[in-house]
């Protein structure tokens, strides 16, 4: 069995369409899982090595960087809150570890136009919620060793149309949709789970 490693994800909407493939998923976060707590780790991941988890036996890495400091929405901060640039620059120094882990295969989410695409790098392909989901968000994704991730619908009735009925800071406004988890397991399953 193939493991999967998720990192910012109390949601289940990565794990829980892998786990339901057949995929031994691990999730880790700083808060509880809100649908599968017996497998995931609460702790920080800055301190990742402190779990002594032996990486290659991962198969895949998913993480959900926090996106606090890198987008745009928050962005204009970076000039008025004290302390805010140097916690920035800490939590990108978090995502290039993270992605140097001995994981051949890896996806890395954050919202369009995220300030990860001009510290760290572009990229790999963006998306929208709405050619999977119910909701039109766009958000960019950061490959390695994965196809971009191609729509499964496009969702006319909702087309064009933003998140409704939540406000600003709603922590429901930074949760992928599970159809996205699906799309994944679909369409990066099959490659996740040969040989590596």
């Amino acid at each position: 069995m193939k493991k999967v490693l998720v990192l910012f994800e109390r949601s289940g909407a990565a794990s829980i369409p892998f786990r339901e493939a057949g995929f031994d998923v691990t999730t880790i976060d700083i808060e509880p899982h809100m649908k599968c707590p017996e497998s995931h780790i609460i702790h920080d991941i800055r301190n990742l090595d402190e779990l002594n988890l032996n990486f290659k036996e991962y198969s895949l890495l998913i993480a959900f960087p926090p996106c606090t400091y890198f987008s745009k929405a928050g962005l204009h901060y970076l000039r008025t809150e004290p302390g805010r640039k140097e916690k920035q620059l800490a939590d990108l120094e978090m995502v290039k570890k993270l992605w140097t882990l001995p994981i051949k295969y890896k996806c890395f989410e954050n919202p369009a136009g995220s300030a990860l695409n001009k510290l760290w790098k572009p990229h790999s392909c963006r998306i929208d919620y709405c050619q999977f989901a119910d909701f039109k968000k766009l958000t960019d994704l950061w490959l390695e060793n994965l196809p971009p991730l191609l729509p499964e619908q496009i969702n006319l009735k909702h087309y064009g149309q933003f998140i409704n009925n939540m406000r600003y800071g709603d922590f429901r406004r930074s949760l992928t949709p599970m159809e996205v988890g699906y799309a994944m397991v679909k369409q990066w399953g099959g490659i996740c789970n040969t040989n590596f």
